[in-house]
């Protein structure tokens, strides 16, 4: 299970990560992914198979960050176990302040314990830097996601390359 570690935040306290339920993570996912849309369009068809796995970055009661992970191999890194989050989410008054990593390492420790060699994902191209400061790599030639209509790239990293 994640460790708390200490953020720089508005109260000082610990940003705990913690697994939780979908029903947790997808009021995050909602404004900050998909606002304007109705609450469903949040919701993906991975959220509810086995091996999906759902963290929160809570500062006290209050959740600060989401993303969702689940076993998920690819064509880019073909004869190796790979993971796959999605749904990655940080309120936007958290933004810039470590949740993001903190998040990303659970998603590493996750994928590890689970044999993986590979953690992807289709990033928003508002998030890439974030992305590529902490290890991955940025796959082949954008696309716009038909849901909100915003440029994705697949990022892609193997466990090692990674420093959350």
């Amino acid at each position: 299970m994640p460790a708390e570690e200490t953020l720089e935040g508005r109260t000082g306290a610990a940003v705990v990560v913690r697994e939780v339920t979908l029903d947790t993570v997808l009021p995050l996912r909602h404004q900050v992914l998909r606002a304007g849309q109705p609450i469903d369009v949040a919701r993906s068809k991975q959220d509810g198979l086995p091996g999906t796995v759902h963290y929160a970055a809570y500062e006290d009661d209050t959740v600060v960050g989401v993303v969702t992970q689940f076993p998920d191999d690819t064509d880019l890194a073909p004869g190796v176990h790979a993971e796959r989050f999605r749904g990655m989410a940080v309120d936007p008054a958290w933004q810039g302040r470590g949740v993001g990593r903190v998040l990303m390492r659970a998603a590493v420790e996750l994928a590890r314990s689970r044999g993986a060699e590979v953690l992807w994902a289709n990033g928003r191209d508002t998030a890439l830097d974030f992305y590529t400061r902490i290890g991955f790599r940025v796959i082949g030639d954008g696309f716009v996601d038909g849901v909100m209509h915003l440029g994705h790239h697949v990022v892609l990293a193997r466990l090692d390359e990674l420093h959350p």
